[in-house]
């Protein structure tokens, strides 16, 4: 052999190795394809365009509130419910889980009730919708429409998504020309949609009539130019009214409320996405303010229960006071008396101290029953307890202030929500195991007035029996002069309690306040730039996936690139399907690559191929006359020419291959010549174990078009068992 070059085939399958990620495969694909791929980008970029235009904006909307603690800001200190816990068992802390963490959540749960969306958006109106139509793009009109519509209050009652029946939506169409205002459109109840007459209005305001009410038109003067601009020609509006609760749901499922920081919780940002910037602004400042009505009416109700109770317990004492008047007159008239007998002033000033203390110990004690009569009415279960009308530990204070807490909490869950949801059931839950503690509270407040009363008592009567000599009339006037004491002591706590809880309805400090502007901190979507730097890319990607897709459906190769792609065995080379001049220079490469492969005294190529016209003959044939050219000896024939005397031209190729006589012929060709080209049959399941031993070198033809991938792949598992010393492809594009 002359002129070998020393590389191995290691060598050349990895220098002829393709992915479907290598940059000369996507190359060859983009170049064979560049008017798909030209195309697919410019139909993206139009779609992207489109998108842009057409879709509807949406704005981040942003505003942060602080939660006031009306506990905190009233003067009364929550710092007894630390001390309280500490003394609870661990289970019922955990679970009462007093912490500025729970409270927090709960106005969160509270900011995003449906029902205080519904009611910011009855109160702005956000259930009507107007849009300007022009040129395929809607634009939502907020307070700078040219026509308002108003819905009537008997519309509004019967637009109530919670009943199928009575669900109505109102979607209307305003053409302002010359001629007026046109006016059509539909309603829909329930599945049934209900055309609405069409009508013509010279001017506004005007009255149109429906099945379920009135609408009324107006016309709008609208502030600035700039807002008049678009409206000067003719225009058209389209107006759709839908059902409150369906706006508030929508809204709602935007907001977003969560806590400024971890350690800030009292401070919560309140974000909206919203298509316009004024309305989300106008939301998330009404939603705060609406938030700030629910909790005053809530402190209203508080307090007029209060003021219920005071003013009951007031009536009451001030009968019985009538009667420990009576009857003080009534003994200061039997003994005929004006002020009782003291015996010594020490024994007096004693006795009144201890006496002093009864009198208070008795109010007390008569409250704390009053306040246990009204716990334990089951009526009163979920009700608010008077917390400043008694004088209790601040255990007691702690508990009640806590029970009305998680009571107003419940209410204004269920204005939203049902009995049977998580958030109301967790809430009732705390209610719940909170009474037993509050009565615990009390029974032992009482207990413990019962006991220093009985010290005082037990002190007072030592020294009332040192007075031997005291009048009975004393004793008497004494014990009713302690009743009645007693009764003007409750009457005045409570007319004092009274003016504690008018003053408090004065006290008008709001729960949550704005403590920055609610501003619009970007626009969300479209995404323009994001749009427009992806639609090319993607208009690159969509041919490649289809091509590439293709190509993995397709069970036969149909290009170079496939091939390689389709195994790692060595291509030889390609014969192109242009002139003989191309034709010659790539037998002279496949020559060139053989002879990498050929070792020192290897001299046998055999030529084979899956299919009887894949080539295989004609590449036999300019392969040797290319080895000829370069000064080889070289003999091509076919299997059949070599036959030794006496062997049938019939016989079977796999006979053929298994006799003797044909590796004789192959040893005497050896001797005779440098390179020996064989034309073989092709590889078939019959004669696939015997026709790798013919040579030193197989090259396997396929065709672009015929040659399956099954057969290539049937060839690297030949390869992969040894059944072929060494391989190589040779691509024949003539004819495909």
């Amino acid at each position: 052999m002359k002129n070998k070059i020393k590389l191995s085939p290691s060598e050349i399958r990895e220098k002829n190795r393709y992915t479907i990620f290598d940059l000369k495969y996507l190359w060859s694909l983009f170049t064979s394809h560049k008017k798909w791929f030209a195309l697919s980008v410019v139909l993206c970029l139009f779609l992207a365009g489109t998108y842009v235009y057409l879709s509807r904006p949406s704005y981040s909307i942003q505003g942060k509130m602080m939660i006031i603690d009306r506990r905190q800001s009233g003067g009364t200190t929550v710092s007894a419910s630390s001390s309280l816990m500490s003394q609870l068992p661990s289970s019922l802390s955990s679970s009462l889980n007093l912490n500025r963490t729970t409270n927090a959540e709960n106005e969160k749960e509270i900011l995003k009730t449906k029902q205080l969306a519904k009611d910011v958006v009855e109160d702005l109106g956000l259930y009507t919708e107007i849009r300007h139509q022009k040129f395929l793009k809607s634009r939502l009109l907020y307070k700078n429409q040219p026509v308002s519509v108003a819905v009537s209050p008997e519309i509004l009652q019967t637009m109530n998504e919670n009943l199928p029946l009575k669900v109505y939506s109102i979607s209307l169409t305003i053409d302002k020309s010359d001629a007026g205002y046109t006016v059509e459109g539909k309603l829909r109840k329930g599945k049934k949609k209900i055309n609405i007459e069409e009508k013509t209005f010279a001017k506004l305001p005007a009255v149109l009539h429906t099945e379920i009410g009135d609408l009324t038109l107006t016309e709008n003067i609208l502030p600035t130019e700039e807002d008049r601009k678009p409206f000067t020609k003719d225009y058209r509006l389209k107006v759709k009214i839908v059902p409150p609760m369906t706006v508030a749901k929508s809204f709602a499922k935007r907001l977003n409320v969560a806590p400024a920081s971890k350690k800030a919780t009292s401070i919560l940002y309140i974000g909206l996405s919203d298509e316009n910037i004024l309305r989300g602004i106008d939301f998330v400042n009404s939603l705060v303010a609406h938030y700030n009505d629910c909790f005053n009416q809530e402190r209203q109700e508080e307090a007029a229960k209060n003021e219920e109770f005071i003013n009951g317990r007031i009536a009451k004492i001030d009968q019985e006071l009538g009667l420990t008047d009576a009857d003080w007159e009534k003994v200061k008239k039997q003994y005929q008396v004006t002020d009782p007998k003291v015996d010594a002033e020490e024994v007096m000033g004693k006795k009144s101290a201890y006496e002093s203390q009864i009198v208070s110990f008795g109010v007390q004690q008569q409250l704390l029953d009053y306040l246990s009569e009204y716990v334990n009415d089951p009526a009163n279960r979920y009700e608010l307890i008077p917390v400043n009308v008694g004088v209790y530990s601040g255990d007691a204070v702690s508990m009640i202030s806590r029970h009305n807490q998680l009571v107003n909490d419940r209410k204004m869950l269920l204005k939203s929500l049902t009995e049977q949801s998580t958030q109301v059931k967790l809430t009732t839950q705390l209610i719940d195991e909170l009474h037993p503690v509050i009565q615990t509270a009390f029974k032992r407040d009482r207990e413990s007035l019962l006991l220093r009363k009985r010290v005082a008592e037990r002190e007072y009567n030592r020294y009332m029996s040192r007075v031997v000599d005291a009048p009975e009339q004393e004793r008497n006037m004494t014990e009713v002069s302690r009743q009645r004491n007693i009764k003007q002591s409750v009457f005045v706590s409570l007319l004092q309690k009274r003016e504690q809880v008018i003053m408090e309805l004065a006290n008008t400090i709001d729960k949550g306040r704005l403590i920055d502007e609610t501003q619009a901190l970007k626009k969300t979507k479209p995404k323009t730039l994001y749009a427009l730097l992806l639609s090319p890319i993607i208009g690159l990607l969509l041919p490649y996936v289809f091509f590439f897709s293709r190509r993995s459906l397709k069970k036969q190769i149909d290009s170079e690139i496939d091939l390689k792609l389709t195994t790692k065995l060595p291509l030889a080379g390609t014969i192109p399907a242009s002139g003989q001049g191309e034709c010659d220079d790539a037998f002279r490469v496949i020559r060139n690559n053989l002879l990498h492969q050929l070792k020192d005294g290897q001299k046998t190529i055999l030529v084979t191929s899956a299919n009887e016209e894949d080539g295989k003959t004609f590449c036999a044939t300019h392969l040797a006359e290319a080895f000829t050219r370069m000064g080889e000896k070289t003999v091509c024939r076919h299997l059949l020419d070599i036959l030794p005397p006496g062997i049938p031209d019939s016989i079977h190729p796999a006979d053929l291959l298994a006799h003797k006589g044909l590796q004789q012929a192959l040893a005497s060709l050896r001797e005779s010549y440098d390179v020996i080209i064989l034309d073989g049959p092709e590889i078939a399941p019959h004669n696939k174990a015997l026709i790798g031993s013919l040579a030193d070198v197989t090259c396997f033809v396929c065709r672009p078009g015929k040659t399956s991938k099954s057969a290539i792949e049937e060839l690297e598992k030949m390869k992969a068992d040894n059944r072929l010393a060494s391989l190589c492809l040779i691509l024949n594009q003539i004819g495909s």
